[in-house]
């Protein structure tokens, strides 16, 4: 088979990554992971109000997490936010994700 036929029988993988996240207490977040979680959120069609019921925090605590920077580096407040995992994983089980694509760029 020459190299042009075998571009016509290219195969497209798509790999699911299972990380095991019980022995880490907690995350730092950022604005990447606050874009993740936010687009997740929106195309499962939640609110903040809906997810934070759905999850057992407040709806400002949503809020914190898909903006930090109105949260970090101001008068009285943390200069970083961490999430503990067992928020992370309530967060995908509610939303049908992994921790790992919050986390890292995993897709």
């Amino acid at each position: 088979m020459s190299i042009g036929e075998r571009d016509k029988f290219k195969v497209e993988v798509q790999m699911k990554i299972k990380i095991d996240v019980s022995p880490i207490a907690t995350f730092k977040w950022n604005e990447d992971n606050a874009q993740k979680l936010r687009e997740l959120r929106e195309k499962s069609g939640y609110s903040r109000r809906k997810l934070s019921e759905e999850v057992g925090v407040s709806t400002t605590y949503i809020h914190q997490l898909e903006a930090p920077h109105l949260f970090i580096n101001k008068p009285g407040k943390p200069k970083e936010i961490t999430v503990s995992t067992d928020i992370l994983q309530k967060l995908c089980a509610a939303l049908g994700g992994e921790v790992a694509t919050l986390i890292w760029d995993i897709e």
